[in-house]
C-alpha cells in the first residue's frame, strides 16, 4: 500500500512539473496594440505589406498626398474616404486570419495587404 502511495505521488509531481514546464507563455499569447502609419501616394502604399498576429487591437492611420480615396479593407469590410492632409483610420480587431487586400474602393486598385497570422 505505502509503495502505491508513493508512485501516485510521484505521478502526480511529475505531471505537475510537466504542466507548467509545457504550458503556453502567457505573455506570447496576448493580443496587442498594433498602431500602423500607411500612407498613399501614386496609387501606391507605403509599406505596401502590413503583418499584425490573431486577436491583435488594430489602428491603421491613412494618409494620401494626392486626390481623395476611398479606402477598402476586403475580408473585415471596412472603408475610409481619405482625404489630403486628413489622415482616415481603420480600427478593429484581427480575428479573422489570412490575406486582405487592401484597394482603392473606387477604381479596384489594389493598394497593399494586411496578413493576419494565427496565434
Amino acid at each position: 500500500m505505502n509503495r502505491t502511495l508513493v508512485v501516485v505521488v510521484l505521478v502526480l509531481i511529475v505531471l505537475g512539473a510537466l504542466f507548467f514546464v509545457l504550458r503556453p507563455d502567457p505573455a506570447s499569447e496576448a493580443s496587442r496594440e498594433q498602431n500602423i502609419d500607411l500612407s498613399i501616394e501614386d496609387s501606391a502604399m507605403t509599406p505596401n505589406e502590413v503583418e499584425v498576429g490573431e486577436g491583435d487591437r488594430v489602428t491603421l492611420k491613412i494618409t494620401t498626398s494626392g486626390a481623395p480615396t476611398k479606402v477598402h479593407l476586403h475580408g473585415y469590410d471596412l472603408q475610409r474616404e481619405v482625404a489630403p492632409g486628413e489622415p482616415a483610420t481603420l480600427s478593429f480587431e484581427a480575428d479573422l486570419t489570412g490575406r486582405f487586400e487592401i484597394e482603392d474602393h473606387e477604381t479596384d486598385k489594389l493598394l497593399g495587404v494586411l496578413l493576419v497570422q494565427p496565434r
